[in-house]
């Protein structure tokens, strides 16, 4: 993935070389088969432009799944924990926690 400073720096190239375009523009109209060939070449642009969220998407997604099967396997490792502490000590209640002593002195 590029970096911010990266995606800024390709940035202003591209918005350079469009100003540069349309100051040549100005100065003479394009022939056709320039304009054809810019279009082209934005297309081929706006192609690996998507190609490459695509594959970002792809990565992210990989990852996303890759936790998701951690986060599974713990919980399945962990309901086994469960099952066995239950099979070993019987499905005893869970002991109350003791009561908090209030200190002397307090008045009503």
């Amino acid at each position: 993935m590029a970096t911010l400073n990266q995606i800024v720096a390709e940035q202003a190239k591209v918005i350079g070389e469009a100003r540069a375009s349309l100051e040549a523009a100005f100065k003479k109209p394009p022939t056709q088969a320039a304009t054809i060939a810019a279009r082209e070449a934005t297309v081929a642009e706006l192609k690996t432009r998507a190609a490459n969220l695509a594959e970002a998407k792809a990565t992210f997604t990989r990852q996303i799944d890759q936790q998701l099967a951690g986060y599974q396997a713990e919980i399945t490792a962990l309901e086994k924990l469960i099952e066995e502490d239950k099979k070993r000590f019987g499905d005893q209640p869970t002991p109350t926690p003791p009561r908090p002593i209030r200190g002397k002195g307090r008045g009503k």
